[in-house]
C-alpha cells in the first residue's frame, strides 16, 4: 500500500479526543467550503443556511453521535474546527466571508480527507465505529494547489477498497453556479458524486437541506448511505 503524507499547509486539526466519546458509533461530517471572492453574490444565504443546519443538527436525533469539521479555502487552506461534537459548534464558527485570490481546491479536499482518515483510524482503534461523508462546495475551478487531482483520486481510492470503509466513506462535491469544470474536477480527484447547483437562496437552501437529510439518513438502523 502506498504511504501517503500530508504537506504541509500548516494546518492544525485539533480534533476531539477519541478517548472522550462515549458513544460506540459516529458519523464524521467533513464541510470543505470555497471561499474566494467569487462566492461574493451568494454568501449570505450560505451562511444563513449553515446557520439552519447547525440549529437543526443539534436538535436532531443524530446530535450526540455528530462529529463536524469544516475547513475553508480560497489561494489557502484554513481549518476552521477539526472533529468536534456538532453540540458544541457555535453559529460564528460557520460564518463564511469571501477572501483572498484564487481556488485551492485540491489542497483543501486532500487535507481534509487525510484529516478524516487519520481521525477514523483513531476511533476505530478506541473501539467506535465509523462513517464519514465529505461534503465539498465550490463555484470555481482549482487555480492555486499545490496537490494534483490524481493524487487525491489515488488516496480515494485506497480508502474505497479498504474493507472496513468501502461502504461508509461517501464523497460528493457541490458546483455551485454555470462553471464548466465540475465534472470534470470531481472525476479527476475520484469524488464519488456530483450536484449540479444554482446560487440562489433557493437552491443553497435545498443543498444544505440535501446535507442534513444524508447526515441523518446514515444514522437509519442498517441503512446504506445513499445520494
Amino acid at each position: 500500500m502506498e504511504n501517503y503524507t500530508l504537506p504541509d499547509f500548516n494546518i492544525d486539526f485539533g480534533n476531539f479526543d477519541p478517548q472522550d466519546i462515549t458513544s460506540d458509533e459516529t458519523i464524521n461530517a467533513v464541510l470543505v467550503v470555497d471561499i474566494s471572492p467569487s462566492i461574493s453574490s451568494y454568501v449570505n444565504e450560505l451562511n444563513d443556511a449553515f446557520t439552519d443546519f447547525l440549529e437543526e443538527m443539534q436538535r436532531s436525533h443524530v446530535a450526540e453521535k455528530l462529529m463536524v469539521s469544516i475547513t475553508e479555502f480560497n489561494d489557502t487552506v484554513n481549518n476552521r474546527n477539526g472533529f468536534q461534537p456538532v453540540e458544541t459548534l457555535k453559529s460564528d464558527q460557520i460564518n463564511f466571508k469571501p477572501c483572498g485570490m484564487g481556488t485551492a481546491l485540491y489542497d483543501a479536499v486532500f487535507s481534509s480527507i487525510e484529516n478524516a482518515v487519520n481521525y477514523r483510524t483513531n476511533l476505530e482503534n478506541s473501539g467506535v465505529n465509523c462513517k464519514t461523508l465529505v461534503f465539498i462546495i465550490t463555484d470555481g475551478q482549482d487555480n492555486y494547489s499545490k496537490i494534483d487531482a490524481q493524487s487525491i483520486n489515488r488516496r480515494l481510492s485506497s480508502i474505497t477498497t479498504n474493507e472496513s470503509s468501502a461502504f461508509s466513506f461517501e464523497t460528493i462535491l457541490f458546483g455551485v453556479g454555470n462553471d464548466n469544470s465540475f465534472e470534470k474536477a470531481q472525476k479527476d480527484m475520484g469524488i464519488k458524486h456530483l450536484a449540479r447547483v444554482g446560487n440562489t437562496a433557493t437552491e443553497i437552501r435545498k443543498m444544505i437541506g440535501f446535507i442534513s437529510a444524508s447526515i441523518s439518513q446514515s444514522f437509519v438502523a442498517n441503512s446504506a448511505i445513499s445520494f
